[in-house]
């Protein structure tokens, strides 16, 4: 098998890689605390148990604050239970979907009903995910609020806290992109790549051209002999 992208390359002549098929923010910088390394140089957390950087923690905090109206016995800002579905519906524009849904509610003191299949994963069933509630009389300290995002990032989410962060009025200064190709296209020997076509962007997407994250390829073949 071979791969088309490539094989267009030697078809022009040109020397050139093609081009990336992800084109998006680069967040990671701008979210994961750096941790010192065996050789003193400075590496990020990305990829081993990340942690929030100093500049994420004061922009979680400055938001909790902005949304918190209750007090714990003492004395300490905590986001109550009207305060939370607030929140959520600010985020994710309805209370009851979402990761920080179902993190919050767990934060807030929700245990699964004995016996309850709680599975957290993106293709539970509807049944298994309707279980989970917020409860009316439980808070979510600002430990609870940032927790939510912990565990967003250390599911690789870096977008959803992007977009968060930009709808409750704190994005982030976001300058730089990450290029990357991830998606290929693979032909045998009984077919020829006799027309490809590159799709580029200087923007990160989706945005108001390129409806998905991922770049589209395309090809057309024709059969050899």
């Amino acid at each position: 098998m071979r791969d088309v992208m490539k094989q267009n390359d030697h078809r022009t002549g040109t020397s050139s890689d093609p081009p990336p098929t992800l084109v998006v923010s680069e967040l990671i910088s701008l979210l994961v605390a750096p941790k010192a390394s065996a050789s003193g140089t400075g590496e990020t957390t990305a990829w081993e148990e990340p942690y929030f950087n100093d500049d994420t923690l004061a922009r979680l905090e400055r938001i909790f604050m902005s949304r918190a109206t209750g007090k714990d016995g003492n004395g300490k800002a905590v986001m109550t239970y009207e305060n939370v579905k607030e929140w959520l519906t600010v985020i994710n524009g309805q209370v009851g979907r979402g990761d920080e849904f179902r993190e919050a509610a767990r934060q807030m003191g929700w245990k699964a009903p004995v016996n309850a299949d709680d599975d957290d994963d993106d293709d539970s069933s509807p049944d298994e995910k309707s279980i989970i509630v917020l409860p009316p009389d439980g808070v979510l300290t600002l430990e609870g609020f940032t927790n939510v995002y912990l565990r967003e990032l250390r599911s690789g989410k870096f977008w959803g806290i992007a977009h968060d962060f930009a709808v409750l009025n704190e994005p982030l200064p976001i300058t730089e992109l990450y290029k990357a190709r991830y998606d290929r296209m693979y032909a045998s020997a009984a077919v020829k790549a006799v027309a490809v076509m590159d799709f580029v962007s200087s923007r990160p997407c989706p945005n108001d051209t390129e409806p998905s994250d991922h770049l589209p390829i395309a090809a057309a073949f024709e059969l050899q002999g």
